[in-house]
């Protein structure tokens, strides 16, 4: 080997030292980074004196995809189990002290005791206050439901627009990529950040990742709708302000296409997913079984007529915006639970008369009057009020609780449903926790950067860098002498 042979392949290997040495460093910075992957550096000998670096960065494609349904999971989850921890707080926390159920049997304890002294004017308004205090229930139950559905219609709104954002951002980033491809560059940031929109994008729906040439990437929703295919495609929804009771949420939508409802190949997965399950079926579900209490007990507790005359049932201690007519038996009523109220023809703070809760004819029909001796110590209506609770009547099925049950077993079993369905999530949001977490530090660990590996690493290259440092210097001083003799 002559000397300029061992100066050039020291200054080759030189410069081979260098780009390794950049790659390490760079990879020793990303040590912290979850989003970083690793990059791997290369040497190939193109001839005798010629070296060649070939830094790559490659994925584990099939864990990369387990990540992100596992974050797509979680997030759906979470959401739900969010919604359902405020429902849970709008009855009253964990305690339950403010749902249906527990009101209904405080009105039950105030007619039996009313029914054991039915002269008493002030037991008397006792259990009007209570019946007061169970329609109230009834009535911010509902109400709080109805905002919470219009809440998870806005979060819809808000992660429509994320994700519109993230679309964007995804197609900048894809096209620089590709364009890099193509030239035959690397664009190894421009991935890593690629990856990290990806992972932002599955949270809020899930997505599988379709590779193709020029590091081109395809995005697909987990029902098969295209999100990205060269552009970003259009995500749409139109939130409603306000939620009534017979609101039904619009759909979102994917370059017009319905995404969601019962006219669609709905989505799986991602919070935008768990946002829908709360506001058209969980919540939508808990407003139909606050109606369906609001109506029976109209229902369970209106006057008949007592004479066999066959007049139809008219409301007595409770009535509705319909009064003093009566809902159709077994038959949803949506929007009862909002005019839900006690008869003001009882209350003593409407001008109305507390002892036709003891006697009835309430509307002013006499015919409808149980207690026809006028008798002080009449107790048969009050009586016949508290049994009435546990009396089997119809229940619309849209309520979900079964179609023949007493009242109290329907308010018991809407309770024991939340609490069912919320431990329920609970559990799955703890597993796929631990999933979605072990799935991700198994991506790390395969293409992350080690920091132990990366400055072994580090050692080798300036042991290399040295070697060729001393060649380059035994060559000049050989130079140097040669140039004396010359």
């Amino acid at each position: 080997m002559t000397l300029t042979d061992a100066l050039r392949t020291a200054s080759h290997s030189l410069n081979t030292s260098s780009k390794v040495l950049s790659t390490v460093s760079h990879n020793i910075t990303g040590v912290n980074n979850p989003d970083y992957v690793r990059r791997d550096a290369k040497v190939y000998s193109d001839n005798l004196f010629s070296t060649r670096v070939q830094v790559t960065r490659e994925v584990n494609a099939s864990i990369f995809s387990a990540s992100i349904s596992a974050n797509a999971n979680l997030s759906r989850s979470s959401v739900i189990l969010s919604g359902l921890d405020q429902l849970t707080r709008l009855q009253g926390g964990d305690g339950f002290a403010e749902t249906a159920a527990s009101s209904l049997q405080q009105l039950k304890q105030s007619l039996e005791l009313a029914a054991s002294n039915p002269s008493n004017e002030m037991l008397l308004s006792q259990a009007v206050l209570g019946a007061q205090g169970f329609a109230s229930t009834v009535n911010n139950s509902y109400e709080g439901i109805l905002n919470l559905r219009q809440q998870a219609d806005a979060a819809i709104a808000e992660d429509v627009s994320r994700l519109n954002e993230l679309l964007g951002r995804f197609e900048e980033t894809n096209t620089t990529i590709v364009k890099a491809a193509q030239s035959g560059q690397e664009a190894f940031d421009s991935e890593d950040t690629r990856d990290t929109l990806i992972n932002e994008i599955s949270e809020l729906i899930g997505v599988s990742v379709i590779r193709r040439e020029n590091n081109d990437m395809m995005l697909i929703a987990s029902n098969g709708a295209v999100l990205f295919d060269r552009r970003a495609r259009e995500v749409s929804f139109e939130p409603i302000p306000i939620y009534g009771p017979n609101t039904t949420g619009n759909a979102v939508l994917v370059d017009g296409v319905p995404i969601s409802g019962n006219n669609s190949l709905p989505i799986h997965s991602g919070s935008l997913v768990g946002q829908l399950e709360l506001r058209d079926n969980i919540l939508l579900q808990q407003q139909n079984q606050m109606d369906e209490v609001a109506r029976a007990a109209i229902e369970l507790f209106a006057e008949t007529d007592q004479t066999g005359g066959g007049k139809p049932p008219l409301a007595g201690l409770f009535t509705w915006s319909g009064g003093p007519a009566i809902p159709p038996a077994g038959v949803l009523e949506p929007g009862i639970a909002f005019s839900f109220a006690v008869n003001p023809l009882i209350d003593p703070a409407m001008g109305g008369d507390v002892s036709l809760l003891r006697d009835g004819g309430i509307n002013g029909d006499p015919d409808y009057i149980s207690n026809t001796s006028g008798a002080a110590g009449f107790a048969d209506r009050l009586f016949e009020m508290s049994m009435a609770m546990d009396t089997q009547i119809a229940f619309a099925a849209e309520a979900g609780l079964g179609s023949n049950m007493s009242l109290s077993a329907f308010a018991s079993a809407s309770l024991d449903s939340l609490q069912q369905s919320r431990q329920e999530i609970s559990d799955r949001v703890a597993y796929q926790q631990d999933l979605a977490s072990q799935i991700k530090q198994t991506l790390q660990e395969d293409s992350g950067p080690n920091l132990d590996y990366e400055m072994s690493a580090l050692l080798q290259v300036e042991r290399a860098y040295q070697a060729s440092a001393k060649v380059m210097n035994a060559v000049d001083k050989l130079f140097m002498q040669l140039l004396q003799v010359v």
